[in-house]
């Protein structure tokens, strides 16, 4: 390894933008956030669902300022949650604000699925239909509104953009948009053509661990812009065979590394995801709803402390009904509450407590599931848990996993995707010879419960 390597991780949550440094010379990994921002989307005058991008750049600007205010900084990356995106005239600006993948005009998707052909969409892909797949977002975008558009930009890609004002589609992100060919790793003009969408309109597909122009003439590196993409590079060490991989916050994603792709009958009626790893490989993986269902309920709540909640769920006695947490019904309900009520089917009307035991509950159920399926699909014994991201300083749902499944469970860091990302920032700037030598640097964020 050279030395003085401090490297800046932006990471843009649905739930918080995250702006953090690393210090890739430090014997034991640390992540210093130096700034941190509630994300959420906003209502726009046509009521529809989008996120405030200008205010999500002039935070990330204050972020990497902050970051910069305490050291040099030998390079920047960007990642993201997938699937959401911005579209670009020809002058360069926002056609207007990006879609939230929340936003209710998805809801006619399944008709554009059966159209082009559901076994169709998954043997080119290999990505689990799910609503908010960009395939099906720009499939039902206005087309007023696209038509003005000359570029469409994931929104990490997006962010870069601002940044050094270079186009590009990072490959692991791209991967879950439904578009990429699994084959070949580049877009399927047969899907765009589907939707009616230009290939022009899209970005060269470009891999992670390079260049992507300059900040302020600081370097700024492209590195799994998926978040998932970066969290998996996050876990400590070489990924023993039999490892199970739980990324967990407002999205729970449960799955392994695999290094082909799996689009059998058997992977497509699971609904399992083959996503392109930042560096090579496949995630192989299932999208759940994770920490969204306990922040919807704790907002009608009136918003109390996450603890009190956690408190309440510890203190129910007895068993609780669990929901299937991979049920699209639990993506954006008018009221999150009322769809977890009725699909539980209490037999009286709950206490706070109960809805965050079947919440909590629900999640490692469903992992307890995936698990399940993961063996029989792989032909492989799965032999533990691996659990990062936000998600891991709740003890409560790490124990429910590890009961359900009957797997030990290994916690790894809750800042998992920014050392991920700048586990690739390292490879990117030569600081870091191989991926393995990297991921050995980070054997210490990880401890068993």
């Amino acid at each position: 390894m050279t030395s003085g390597r401090r490297v800046v991780a932006v990471d843009l949550g649905a739930g918080s933008i995250r702006v953090a440094s690393i210090d890739l010379d430090a014997s034991v990994p640390h992540v210093q956030v130096h700034h941190r921002w509630k994300n959420s989307p906003v209502r726009a005058g046509d009521g529809t669902l989008r996120w405030d991008w200008p205010r999500i750049t002039s935070e990330v600007d204050a972020g990497i300022s902050k970051a910069l205010a305490s050291g040099p900084v030998a390079s920047i990356g960007v990642d993201g949650w997938g699937v959401d995106y911005g579209l670009v005239d020809k002058r360069g600006n926002l056609v207007a604000l990006p879609f939230s993948h929340r936003d209710p005009r998805t809801d006619e998707w399944v008709s554009v699925a059966e159209r082009i052909g559901v076994d169709r969409i998954y043997s080119v892909t290999g990505i689990q239909l799910m609503a908010i797949n960009t395939l099906f977002q720009l499939g039902l975008h206005d087309r007023r509104e696209l038509a003005r558009a000359t570029t469409v930009l994931l929104l990490p890609d997006l962010l870069v953009r601002s940044l050094t004002g270079v186009e590009m589609a990072e490959r692991s992100n791209a991967s879950t948009t439904a578009m990429l060919d699994v084959h070949n790793g580049d877009w399927s003009r047969e899907l765009l053509e589907s939707i009616e969408l230009p290939t022009a309109r899209l970005p060269e597909v470009v891999d992670a661990a390079q260049s992507a122009g300059h900040w302020r003439d600081i370097p700024v590196t492209t590195v799994g812009s998926h978040d998932t993409a970066s969290a998996f590079l996050g876990m400590p060490g070489a990924p023993a065979s039999g490892t199970v991989f739980v990324s967990s916050g407002t999205w729970v994603l449960v799955g392994v590394e695999r290094e082909e792709p799996d689009i059998s009958q058997q992977a497509r009626t699971a609904n399992f995801s083959n996503e392109r790893g930042a560096l090579g490989g496949f995630r192989f993986l299932k999208n759940m709803s994770g920490f969204w269902m306990l922040e919807q309920c704790r907002a009608v709540w009136g918003n109390p402390e996450i603890g009190q909640l956690l408190a309440e769920a510890e203190a129910v006695q007895g068993p609780v009904p669990v929901v299937d947490a991979t049920d699209r019904r639990f993506v954006a309900p008018s009221s999150m509450l009322n769809e977890i009520t009725r699909a539980a089917r209490f037999e009286r009307e709950p206490s706070r407590g109960e809805v965050v035991r079947c919440i909590l509950e629900s999640i490692a159920h469903s992992v307890s599931r995936i698990v399940d399926e993961l063996t029989s699909i792989t032909g492989s014994e799965m032999r533990r848990v691996f659990v990062v991201g936000g998600g891991v300083r709740v003890g409560m749902l790490n124990e429910l996993i590890a009961n359900h499944t009957g797997l030990p469970v290994v916690i790894g860091s809750s800042e998992a995707t920014a050392l991920g990302n700048a586990v690739v920032q390292g490879l990117g700037i030569g600081h870091f010879g191989r991926l393995e030598e990297a991921r050995q640097w980070l054997t210490a964020t990880g401890q068993a419960i």
